[in-house]
């Protein structure tokens, strides 16, 4: 097996040429992402060097809620799950990365609440200063 991780667009030609699932999964079991969204949360702040508290005051969610869901005792939604990339200062493609990870559609330019989360994310503005801008656009704001 490669020491190299294999692309999604290389996973999904290799599935779509295969007659073998179970000998897919064999070869490809490394590929699988295998720990929890927790466990990616809290590895994101070890490697930057992040307080839990200050990451999700950031982001702000709800204390208590963030914390639960660092601990692995809540599973955020999509929004919450932004909301902690704000929390974090993620760029869009480790946003996006982590979005996938936790089952959901990356941020998407057509989707006009998107664009403008987008938009935050790439002018490094605050989570407030986004939902402000959703706010005006009669769009969900992600503290919601």
């Amino acid at each position: 097996m490669s020491n190299k991780e294999k692309t999604t667009d290389e996973l999904l030609n290799e599935i779509k040429n295969t007659h073998e699932i179970e000998k897919f999964i064999e070869n490809n079991a490394d590929e699988f992402q295998s720990e929890p969204l927790y466990v990616i949360l809290n590895n994101i702040l070890k490697e930057k060097g992040l307080k839990k508290s200050e990451t999700v005051a950031r982001s702000g969610l709800n204390r208590i809620y963030g914390y639960q869901i660092f601990s692995g005792k809540r599973l955020p939604s999509r929004d919450k799950l932004i909301a902690l990339c704000f929390g974090f200062q993620l760029g869009l493609e480790q946003t996006n990365r982590l979005l996938k990870s936790g089952g959901f559609a990356e941020l998407y330019a057509k989707n006009k609440r998107d664009s403008i989360i987008i938009f935050g994310i790439n002018s490094g503005k605050s989570i407030f200063a986004v939902d402000e801008i959703l706010f005006e656009n009669g769009l969900t704001i992600l503290t919601a």
